[in-house]
């Protein structure tokens, strides 16, 4: 035998060797899968109460902007300063360009941070037709929250 097939074989051995000791090591160190830990509660759970409040507030507030009423929905934290330039309202479309963002305190909340733009149709002051277009870029509501992890009840104040 050459001295070339005896490092060959000698490789071959020590590389058996290394991987028989890699796999005893990784098979004592693992968790049979009886112990293995199961996932969490939190995994299997609704998704935690602020983003369904959010989503619930979201929901709320894109309804609210969905009226055609002429006056601004109730309990929506929508406030109009028509009252200098009409002398009647005849319709109001609402555009949404930034939902506010919504904190949890309790049993209460606050959402800051949106931006709403209400056009405005009507008479003014003068008898003439009116339209005029209103945007905030703070609006912002508040209210009363009670989540569980079966429902969110959001009330605008």
């Amino acid at each position: 035998m050459s001295r070339r097939a005896g490092w060959i074989i000698g490789a071959v051995v020590a590389m058996l060797v290394i991987a028989a000791a890699a796999a005893w090591i990784w098979l004592a160190t693992s968790a049979p899968p009886a112990a293995r830990p199961t996932p969490s509660a939190a995994a299997t759970t609704a998704a935690p109460a602020a983003e369904r409040a959010q989503a619930a507030l979201d929901g709320l507030l894109t309804a609210c902007a969905d009226s055609t009423a002429s006056e601004p929905p109730e309990h929506c934290g929508i406030r109009i300063p028509w009252g200098t330039e009409f002398s009647t309202v005849s319709s109001i479309r609402y555009r949404v360009e930034k939902l506010p963002a919504l904190v949890l305190d309790g049993d209460s909340f606050t959402a800051s941070g949106g931006a709403l733009v209400a056009t405005v149709s009507g008479t003014g002051q003068d008898g003439a037709a009116r339209t005029e277009t209103y945007r905030t870029d703070d609006w912002a509501v508040r209210g009363d929250a009670k989540v569980t992890d079966s429902a969110v009840d959001l009330s605008v104040w």
